[in-house]
């Protein structure tokens, strides 16, 4: 048996460690060429599942080698529906073939919609989305979710900005202050200094995805198997039942 990653060096370490002290043999690949690194492990008779990579287009382009071969795919940070959805807003652009073999370690974009409206529940949100594929996504999920939407700044209570750093809507919910601010992960390096800004982050505390891929290890140390897998706590996507999305007070 073997596991093969497709992660940046930090988290391949964390991988590492977990299946180090298992006993189990690991191939990194690191996070240069994913597509080579899939075909690798699906070449390898050896493979019984791969960790990574790290970006969600990377895990949907890997998926196309791994899921044929019946490979199991632990995604630690990927959070594009497309990963596992095919039917939810920003899923139209070639969403995975997983056929049942990919498993997400994080909530997926669309989740995070959801808490962002329960947690506006009662107040009207005016949405400042990017005129980019991320953007236009999330305002889709945003009013799937069911958010109060305001349709002026005068009207919102709140703004919620679905963006990205160095793009024109961070400028945008800056020249609404002083309007308080929710914003999906994408905004860090960007400062509002006449607001308060939260941000819903689906990784826990720390270097971002660490802690993810060292429980994705743990997990393929336990089982490789695809049903077993998903009794550990997935849905029939691959989704996480019950994933975090913890709401961070955002400073610059």
């Amino acid at each position: 048996m073997a596991v093969h990653s497709i992660l940046p060096p930090e988290l391949t370490d964390a991988v590492a460690a977990v299946l180090g002290d298992a006993g189990i043999p690991h191939v990194a690949h690191g996070d240069g060429d994913h597509v080579a690194a899939a075909t690798a492990a699906v070449n390898d008779p050896e493979a019984r599942a791969v960790i990574g990579p790290f970006r969600s287009r990377a895990v949907a382009e890997a998926i196309e080698v791994t899921a044929p071969a019946g490979l199991p795919l632990i995604a630690p940070v990927a959070t594009w529906a497309g990963v596992t959805r095919d039917d939810e807003p920003g899923c139209d652009d070639h969403p995975a073939d997983h056929r049942g073999t990919v498993f997400r370690m994080v909530a997926r974009d669309t989740v995070v919609a959801q808490r962002i409206a329960q947690r506006l529940a009662g107040r009207r949100a005016l949405v400042v989305a990017g005129d980019h594929d991320y953007g236009l996504q999330l305002d889709g999920q945003l009013r799937m979710a069911g958010l109060e939407r305001a349709a002026t700044a005068d009207d919102a209570d709140v703004i919620v900005l679905a963006g990205l750093a160095g793009s024109p809507e961070a400028e945008r919910a800056r020249a609404l202050a002083p309007k308080p601010v929710i914003a999906f992960d994408g905004i860090q390096g960007e400062a509002f200094p006449e607001q308060d800004v939260t941000i819903a982050l689906v990784y826990a505390p720390g270097p971002t995805g660490v802690a993810e891929s060292r429980r994705a290890a743990e997990m393929v140390a336990r089982t490789t198997d695809l049903e077993a897998l998903r009794a550990l706590g997935f849905d029939a996507h691959g989704d996480p039942l019950d994933p975090l999305v913890r709401f961070e007070r955002y400073e610059r």
